[in-house]
C-alpha cells in the first residue's frame, strides 16, 4: 500500500502509528499468500466490547480479531469495508486509523503490512456472509480483556508459534490504544 493512500486515511481518521514487529519467519499463511497485505478490524459493538472470532483450523478455538486480504489494485478503505460486510453483515463508521503493523522476517529479510482500524458498529445482525472464511464462534471481549486474548495466541503452540505472535500484535496495538496510549 503507498504512503500517500496510507497518509490520505490518515488525515481522515487519524494518523497511524508505524510499528515494526519482528518474527523469526513469516512463512506462514495468510502472509506468504497475500503480497498487498491485509486490514484488520478492531469492531466496537454498542455494549462497549470488540468481536473476536475463531475458525474451524484454529487450535484450541483460539480467538483473534477479524483481518481479510486486500486485493491487487484495491484501496484500503475499500477492503475494509467489503471485509466486514464479508465476515459480520454489519454496518459501521471508521472511528479511528490505528496503525500499520509492518512483519518482518529476520531470515527472509521479506515484510507484511496490517492495517488496523477500529470501527463502531451502528446496526446489522451479525453473521458471515462469505462461507468460505469458515468462521465457526464469535466473543465479544472487554478492552482490558484484550491483553489475555494476545497473551493466548502469543503461547501457541510450536507449529502455531509464529501465527500466533503475528495475531497477538494487532490485540496489543489495539490495547494500548483502549488504554489511552497513542496505538
Amino acid at each position: 500500500m503507498s504512503h500517500d493512500a496510507v497518509a490520505a486515511l490518515g488525515s481522515r481518521y487519524g494518523a497511524p502509528k508505524r510499528i515494526v514487529c519482528k518474527l523469526p519467519s513469516i512463512e506462514f499463511p495468510p502472509v506468504n499468500e497475500r503480497a498487498h497485505g491485509e486490514v484488520c478490524m478492531a469492531i466496537l459493538r454498542p455494549n462497549g466490547r470488540f468481536l473476536l472470532h475463531t475458525k474451524r483450523t484454529y487450535p484450541n478455538a483460539v480467538m483473534r480479531l477479524p483481518s481479510g486480504g486486500i486485493k491487487p489494485g484495491e484501496d484500503l478503505e475499500h477492503a475494509l469495508r467489503r471485509e466486514i460486510w464479508e465476515e459480520t453483515n454489519l454496518e459501521f463508521t471508521i472511528d479511528r486509523f490505528v496503525a500499520v503493523l509492518q512483519y518482518e522476517d529476520a531470515r527472509t529479510k521479506a515484510s507484511f503490512r496490517t492495517h488496523l482500524f477500529c470501527v463502531r458498529e451502528i446496526s446489522g445482525e451479525l453473521r458471515n456472509n462469505d462461507p468460505t472464511e469458515h468462521i465457526t464462534d464469535w466473543r465479544e471481549a472487554r478492552p482490558d480483556e484484550l491483553v489475555s486474548y494476545a497473551r493466548e495466541l502469543t503461547n501457541m503452540a510450536r507449529d502455531w508459534s509464529n501465527w500466533g505472535l503475528f495475531r497477538a500484535a494487532s490485540l496489543e496495538t489495539l490495547a494500548t490504544y483502549c488504554n489511552g496510549g497513542a496505538a
